[in-house]
């Protein structure tokens, strides 16, 4: 089965891009554009992955990763950051909440963003089966 992924960005070129490559790649995609939306979708669907960005209208990154992990049911959900902020006491803290892998923008091309979360997801798959 396809993995479903959900991709909260508010930049909108970029969410198209990263969106455009999932879907070629035959990924599930669903995208929100600011952190209640996202934080909305995660409740009320069942997503393998969800990649967040930090800053965020409505709701930043850091609030959604603390909702999210405050629900019990959600806690095996994996959330990848790519964000901007690459300060340490930013990644620190993304991670404190549960982020399971970090990735800064800035450094990383749409096509390796991509490129890392469908890595992690193979692990993860792999990891699940022995």
């Amino acid at each position: 089965k396809m993995s479903k992924i959900l991709i909260i960005e508010d930049d909108n070129f970029l969410l198209s891009l990263i969106v455009e490559k999932f879907i070629k790649l035959g990924f599930d995609t669903e995208a929100a554009s600011d952190g209640e939306e996202g934080l909305n979708k995660i409740l009320n669907n069942k997503y393998d992955l969800v990649l967040l960005d930090m800053i965020l209208p409505k709701m930043n990154g850091f609030k959604v990763l603390e909702e999210v992990k405050k629900n019990s049911s959600l806690k095996d959900l994996p959330i990848v950051v790519a964000s901007n902020l690459y300060d340490k006491n930013d990644i620190d803290k993304a991670v404190s909440l549960g982020a399971a892998d970090y990735i800064i923008k800035a450094y990383n091309s749409p096509e390796n963003i991509v490129d890392r979360v469908k890595a992690f997801l193979q692990n993860k798959l792999k990891n699940k089966k022995t």
